[in-house]
């Protein structure tokens, strides 16, 4: 999910100018100043952005850089924007090459000239892949109506702001055939507004605030569906610790908070979102995670997305579920009066 700046220059001073220049518009730079460490980087990360000299150490060049970046058949870094930055370019050079990069710097160069390449580059990428993002296309379970059309003046929205735009972007939403994280999105947005047309808030804030938590609730792991289906209390994730490698098991504990933090630095998402998406694990009786809060701490928002949330996993799991037999399974479950509520809403739309 971060913004990675590589910088690859055999010049420390070059490297500190650059980062000087455009390192701001990035959440961690990384550099190197020899084809062996530029490649140990390419393996270890994917970078959003790379600027890469012609001549490195050693009476090595760039070039070898970008063959390794081409003919590396395990590289991850094959969508990333690279920058031609050096000293002995000529214009038969620009001519023959330059459709082959993001773009191409001739030092010295103009610092302001440069931010602004470096900006348009990374909003033309986030651009050209945001149509990428797949549509909701799962059997709803209940019908709302012009609900898909409020969906997508949101996301429209969405691509008008880049900071938003490039947030959804950053997803990278599994695309396998049974589409399992998109379906769960849909379900959650038509799940959760329908309980809260019932209780009466259906205004078209709230219905704002289910969209953008229901697409990014999950965003920590929205690329391993694996995780994405675990529906775990705190004592049994612990249980499955054994079963889990440690990275996923704390993945799986504080994706939740990961998201959040990620959402709350962004002032163009309404305020609650934020606390939906950190409390969608939680539980009423102190058994949810990753913070174990009682009912009393749970929001009303949060009881809501929390239990269309629940409901979903169950309407995925079970093809023939029905609402009696949903709120027969969880009558122990969901306890405390936002609970009731939002159980009493959803037995009359069975």
């Amino acid at each position: 999910m971060e913004k990675l700046l590589l910088i690859i220059d055999d010049s420390k001073e070059i490297i500190d100018v650059v980062q000087g220049i455009i390192g701001g518009l990035f959440d961690r730079v990384e550099s190197a100043e020899s084809v062996e460490a530029a490649q140990n980087a390419l393996e270890a990360n994917v970078f959003s952005y790379i600027v890469l000299d012609i001549n490195l150490k050693d009476g090595r060049n760039g070039a070898e850089v970008l063959r390794f970046l081409v003919e590396n058949p395990e590289n991850k870094n094959n969508e990333s924007p690279v920058v031609i930055l050096s000293g002995i370019i000529n214009a038969q050079f620009i001519e023959k090459f330059s459709s082959k990069f993001a773009g191409i710097v001739t030092k010295p160069f103009d610092h302001d000239d440069f931010i602004q390449m470096t900006k348009d580059i990374l909003d033309a990428k986030v651009s050209a892949n945001y149509k990428e993002l797949p549509t909701i296309t799962c059997e709803l379970p209940f019908p709302l109506p012009q609900l898909e059309q409020k969906v997508s003046k949101m996301l429209d929205v969405v691509k008008k702001n880049t900071k938003l735009k490039e947030l959804f972007h950053n997803l990278n939403i599994d695309r396998n055939k049974d589409n399992y994280v998109m379906s769960h999105v849909g379900m959650l947005i038509n799940i959760s507004t329908a309980i809260s047309i019932k209780m009466e808030w259906n205004t078209d804030k709230t219905l704002e605030k289910f969209i953008y938590a229901a697409y990014l609730h999950d965003m920590a792991i929205a690329e391993r569906p694996d995780l994405a289906k675990i529906k775990a209390t705190a004592l049994e994730l612990e249980l499955m610790q054994d079963k889990m490698s440690p990275a996923d098991h704390r993945l799986v504990l504080e994706h939740a908070l990961i998201a959040a933090n990620t959402i709350d630095g962004i002032p163009e998402i309404p305020a609650d979102v934020g606390m939906m998406v950190r409390q969608h694990h939680e539980l009423p009786k102190e058994n949810g995670f990753p913070h174990r809060l009682s009912f009393a701490k749970i929001t009303p928002l949060a009881t809501v997305f929390i239990v269309a949330h629940d409901l979903t996993h169950y309407i995925l799991e079970n093809p023939k579920w029905t609402v009696k037999d949903y709120l027969a399974k969880v009558k122990t479950k969901f306890k405390g009066p936002h609970f009731a509520k939002v159980l009493s809403a959803l037995s009359e739309m069975n």
